[in-house]
């Protein structure tokens, strides 16, 4: 597997005290050749403040999801350094991924973890660290993630990177200085899976000076992060992913329920204030997404996940349900991407209830 250039690591990170935040990620962490005769190698090093000893689960996960696996024994109030950790502990080579570290929940708030990826040519080292994450805090559907990219594009590479927590959609967009949006991709990853790019090569655009990428997380919990490269030496700098909520261009109004011209329900920061309800007798059901852009320009629907059986049947927003009889007494949601004639998007909510 082809190591892409990435320098990224984990830092020092207390497990919370929450019973069941036993979970961190390293988002990414390799052991492979690079550039020029230079060698990428991860450490990983875990402190116990306890006075019982820690059995730490650790599992790799590539671009295929979860991999290899090890437990590992951190001493009483001691530490475990774990030296090329990719090589050493799960034996693999010329590879990237990211690492899973588990622990019980009575030991969570007594485990530090460390960790470090650095590239190597003869005596010059270079590397950066980043804080492991919390899989409790992960990216969550409807955030968007700002990774920011290098001043000069002509001096730098620039590489971006995610771990789905869980199975996730990811709207990646490529964001000129001005604003202007450059290009898009959307991925589809399954959950536990590592993977990452050259920006350039994603989008199949050149890299601009002070670019930007957007990761705008459609559904699923997921982990973003970047890096710097520099051309001449190899000397990286990590590029943590931003949390935010875009400010919309486009609002959502509410549902036109009958179809008849009249908003029924109305809508709030892009979720509908009370759900669509239907019966569950076989037939189709309908209803009518209102929504705009900016000075009331059109916009365009797309569904981008729903828990009944549901389709678009034009291009004003009337979308056709046929909920079947199991459905009958619970509750479900739509969630559908609206686009403005200038490419601004967004994710809006709609809650169902099933008669």
């Amino acid at each position: 597997m082809k190591f892409k250039n990435v320098i990224t690591a984990a830092a020092i990170a207390l497990l919370p005290l929450a019973a069941g935040a036993s979970t961190l990620i390293v988002p990414v962490a390799g052991s492979a050749p690079g550039a020029n005769g230079s060698v990428w190698k991860s450490e990983l090093t875990l402190h116990n403040t306890g006075g019982q000893a820690i059995v730490a689960a650790l599992r790799y996960h590539d671009q295929n999801g979860a991999a290899e696996s090890a437990n590992v024994t951190v001493p009483p109030r001691g530490t475990l350094g774990l030296a090329d950790v990719v090589r050493t502990i799960f034996a693999r080579e010329n590879t990237i991924g990211a690492i899973e570290i588990q622990v019980a929940d009575a030991d969570a708030n007594h485990l530090a973890v460390a960790s470090r990826t650095f590239n190597t040519a003869g005596s010059t080292e270079f590397g950066q660290d980043i804080p492991a994450v919390r899989a409790t805090e992960a990216t969550i559907a409807n955030d968007v993630v700002v990774i920011s990219g290098p001043e000069s594009a002509a001096n730098f590479r620039f590489n971006i990177g995610t771990y789905s927590i869980t199975a996730s959609s990811v709207r990646w967009e490529l964001v000129r200085a001005d604003g202007t949006l450059a290009a898009t991709q959307t991925i589809e990853y399954a959950a536990g899976v590592q993977d990452q790019y050259s920006v350039p090569a994603l989008f199949g655009v050149a890299l601009q000076d002070n670019d930007v990428v957007h990761a705008d997380l459609l559904s699923g919990n997921a982990i973003f992060y970047g890096s710097i490269v520099n051309q001449g030496s190899g000397d990286p700098s990590f590029v943590p992913g931003f949390r935010t909520r875009e400010q919309s261009r486009v609002t959502f109004i509410g549902v036109d329920r009958d179809q008849n011209g009249t908003v029924d329900i109305s809508a709030h920061d892009n979720v509908l204030d009370a759900p669509v309800e239907s019966l569950t007798y076989g037939f189709p059901s309908y209803f009518r997404v209102v929504a705009s852009g900016d000075n009331s320009q059109s916009v365009t629907f797309e569904i981008v996940s729903s828990t009944v059986d549901a389709r678009l049947v034009d291009d004003i927003g009337t979308i056709q349900m046929v909920p079947s009889g199991a459905m009958k007494g619970t509750a479900g949601q739509i969630q559908l991407r609206v686009t403005s004639a200038d490419g601004q998007s967004t994710i809006v909510t709609i809650p169902l209830k099933f008669e």
